[in-house]
């Protein structure tokens, strides 16, 4: 199924709001506006929108129903506890059909429960038929989650940033306001926002690399849970194997062992002459500074745009690819360390 939607333009598409318990100052005001004027999602009758309110599965399949111009027409459905009377009957039975939303193994639908953020980007990745991924800064998802390749390509659309704090919280209950920022961006590109830029490797992928002290040596994703944190194997051509963990959140991308210490490889803001320490106890390990922010560098693997350069007082320097994190090292302009080749999984 391709969904194609033409607007005539935000502006015109929107209205001034008139719900008694909303405001211009609410993070997703143009958004709840536009699947208003849309007749997407309707305010209570007494007037108002209750953007807190939590979305049930009724109500979402309603919602996403209308959006893609489903048939609402109320009628049986195979579903035990959805009758025909059902006011969202008819868009659940077009959704389950579209293969959007599913029921559960006992022949329910259950409409009065809640939806979850994961859940929701489980649907919205079925409804506008989602297949490209991104890399995500989200601390608190993993492969083993259900919705985990769906949150990735809710990110590559664009339709999420997540939280402040780099979650994503997919085991939260959606709101009426976050359903409609992630539904309104999936109908109208000018919604739509900019994910944080990521470092991180993607656990899809091999990562190869060249080192002039040990040789070659690769990055291997396990699937192992480690919270907050991604854990990689590395496996040197010697036989040596060891595990990293990686991460990112609001101050940076950092790196290390597990269990143990770690440093911090970039820090936030990302900006040429921003620098910071890594110490440990009293003992100073490392000065770093941003020294460039948008280089093009080119390895055996790949050329890579919007690299950052980051410069050890001591001349050791590090290149970052966004959705890659190091690419190369040099010391000195000697080029020590370099990616090499990058495999799908």
């Amino acid at each position: 199924m391709l969904v194609v939607f033409f607007f005539s333009g935000f502006g015109a598409n929107v209205k001034a709001a008139t719900f008694s318990d909303l405001q211009s100052s609410h993070r997703f005001y143009e958004e709840m506006l536009f699947l208003e004027a849309e007749g997407i999602i309707t305010g209570y009758p007494d007037g108002t929108f209750r953007p807190d309110g939590e979305v049930t599965r009724a109500a979402a399949a309603i919602m996403i129903g209308r959006a893609l111009e489903l048939n609402g027409q109320q009628r049986a459905t195979v579903f035990s506890d959805v009758g025909a009377n059902q006011k969202a009957s008819g868009y659940i039975a077009s959704a389950v059909n579209a293969g959007i939303i599913q029921g559960y193994p006992d022949g329910t639908y259950r409409p009065n429960e809640t939806v979850t953020r994961g859940q929701m980007a489980i649907f919205l990745s079925r409804a506008f038929n989602l297949t490209e991924e991104a890399a995500t800064p989200f601390k608190d998802i993993s492969p083993s989650m259900a919705s985990y390749l769906h949150i990735k390509r809710i990110v590559a659309e664009k339709l999420t940033q997540g939280y402040e704090d780099y979650t994503f919280r997919p085991n939260v209950k959606v709101t009426r306001a976050q359903f409609s920022a992630f539904l309104a961006r999936a109908l109208n590109d000018e919604l739509k926002v900019e994910s944080p830029v990521v470092y991180l490797k993607d656990p899809n992928k091999t990562y190869y690399y060249h080192s002039n002290e040990i040789g070659d040596y690769y990055y291997y994703y396990p699937g192992q849970e480690y919270p907050e944190w991604n854990l990689w194997y590395v496996y040197e051509e010697n036989g040596n194997f060891y595990a990293i963990a990686e991460s990112q959140d609001s101050e940076g991308y950092k790196f290390g062992y597990p269990y143990s210490e770690y440093t911090l490889e970039i820090a936030n803001p990302i900006e040429v002459g921003h620098s910071w320490e890594n110490e440990y106890g009293e003992l100073l390990l490392a000065s770093y500074t941003i020294t460039a922010t948008n280089m093009t560098v080119i390895t055996p693997a790949d050329t890579f745009e919007n690299v950052i350069e980051v410069t050890e007082k001591d001349g050791w320097v590090g290149y970052y690819a966004p959705n890659v994190g190091i690419i190369k090292e040099t010391v000195d302009g000697e080029t020590i360390v370099e990616l090499t080749k990058i495999e799908n999984r």
